[in-house]
C-alpha cells in the first residue's frame, strides 16, 4: 500500500502527508505494509532447488526442501512537534489556523531530511535512523557502468549520438538486472534531466498517468525519479564519487523493484499519524509520528550503478 493509503485519514494527518509529499516524494513510491510491534521478522525470498528438468521413464523427480531464512527488521521512529503560542488568541488571531500552517511547514522540512535518509541513512552511524538504499544494497549488486565512468554528452554529431545511444542501452541493461524488472530508478536531478532529454531524442521516453492521476516519466517501462534536494536546494546523489580516473565526477543510479512485503518494501505500524496534543505551557501542540524501516525482502530487488557523468 502507498503511504497515503495506509496512514490515518483525519484532516491533521492529511496536512502532514501533503507537506511530506512536497519534499520527500520517494516516500510515495514506496510500497508499505503494516505490522504491529517494534520490528518484523521477514522471510527472505527463496531460491530454486531445481537442478534439472529432464528425467527418464519410471524415474522420480529429485528435489531438495527449501531452507527458509528470516531477518529481523527494527522500525525507526520519525517524530516532531509543532507549536504556536496561545497568545495569538489574545491578540485576536487564530492560533488553530496558525498551527495548521506551521504543521505543514514543519512537515516539508522533515520531508527534506527523510528524502536524504532514504538514500544515505546509516543505522551504524546513528542507531535511531533507518538504513537507506545505499546501505542495504548487497555488495554483489554494486555495478560500474564503465571503468572510468560513462559521459552523457550533449550534441547531435554522429559520435555524440552514438555515445547517447550507448548510455541508454547501459541504462536499460541496468533495469534488466533487477529480477522481474525495475519499477523505479533514482538519480541526481541533473542526471535525470540529461537522460530524459536523450531518451526523448532517441525514442525511449514515455509519459503516463499513475493510479493517483499524477504524471510520471519513463524510460522504457521504468519510472524515472530525481533524487530530490536538501532544504538548501542542493541535489541529492551528487557528482562526488570517484570511478577509475574520474575523480569526484561521478554519481550513481539506484534501480529498484518496489512491492508490498516482497522485493523492496517498507515496514510501518500505521503509517503517518498526527495528533493534536492540546496546550503545553504557553503553546498549542501538534505531535506527528511515523515509524518505518526499509526492508530488502529479495536481494535482487535493488542494484546500484556507479560511474554516470555529465562531463
Amino acid at each position: 500500500m502507498l503511504l497515503k493509503q495506509i496512514s490515518s485519514k483525519d484532516p491533521l494527518t492529511k496536512i502532514v502527508i501533503d507537506g511530506l509529499a512536497k519534499t520527500a516524494p520517494v516516500l510515495f513510491d514506496a510500497e508499505f505494509y503494516a505490522k504491529g510491534g517494534s520490528a518484523d521478522n521477514v522471510k527472505k525470498a527463496g531460491t530454486s532447488t531445481i537442478s534439472g528438468i529432464f528425467r527418464s521413464l519410471n524415474e522420480n523427480n529429485s528435489s531438495t526442501p527449501p531452507d527458509p531464512v528470516y531477518e529481523p527488521h527494527s522500525k525507526k521512529i520519525i517524530s516532531f512537534d509543532t507549536k504556536v503560542d496561545v497568545m495569538l488568541e489574545d491578540r485576536n488571531e487564530d492560533p488553530e489556523k496558525e498551527l495548521a500552517v506551521q504543521t505543514r511547514l514543519d512537515a516539508e522540512e522533515a520531508g527534506f531530511l527523510l528524502q536524504e535518509k532514504f538514500f544515505e541513512g546509516q543505522s551504524s552511524q546513528d542507531a535511531e535512523e533507518f538504513d537507506g538504499l545505499r546501505e542495504i544494497t548487497p555488495e554483489d549488486n554494486l555495478k560500474y557502468v564503465a571503468a572510468n565512468g560513462l559521459i552523457l554528452p550533449l550534441g547531435s554529431s554522429d559520435s555524440k549520438i552514438t555515445a547517447q545511444q550507448q548510455a541508454i542501452e547501459e541504462l536499460l541493461k541496468l533495469f534488466a538486472t533487477v529480477r522481474g524488472g525495475a519499477t523505479h530508478a533514482y538519480m541526481n536531478e541533473y542526471l535525470k534531466i540529461r537522460l530524459l532529454s536523450i531518451a526523448k531524442n532517441l525514442g525511449y521516453y514515455r509519459m503516463e498517468k499513475d493510479k493517483l492521476g499524477s504524471t510520471i516519466e519513463k524510460i522504457g517501462s521504468v519510472i524515472i525519479r530525481g533524487g530530490g534536494y536538501k532544504s538548501d536546494g542542493t541535489p541529492l546523489l551528487p557528482f562526488n564519487e570517484t570511478v577509475g580516473t574520474a575523480t569526484s565526477k561521478c554519481s550513481c543510479i539506484f534501480a529498484v523493484r518496489w512491492g508490498e512485503r516482497v522485493d523492496l518494501t517498507a515496514l510501518t505500524s500505521v503509517g503517518v499519524k498526527a495528533r493534536y496534543s492540546g496546550q503545553s505551557g504557553n503553546f498549542l501542540v501538534n505531535n506527528i509520528n511515523l515509524d518505518m524501516a526499509l526492508v530488502l525482502q529479495n536481494d535482487t530487488a535493488i542494484v546500484q550503478s556507479s560511474g554516470w557523468r555529465l562531463d
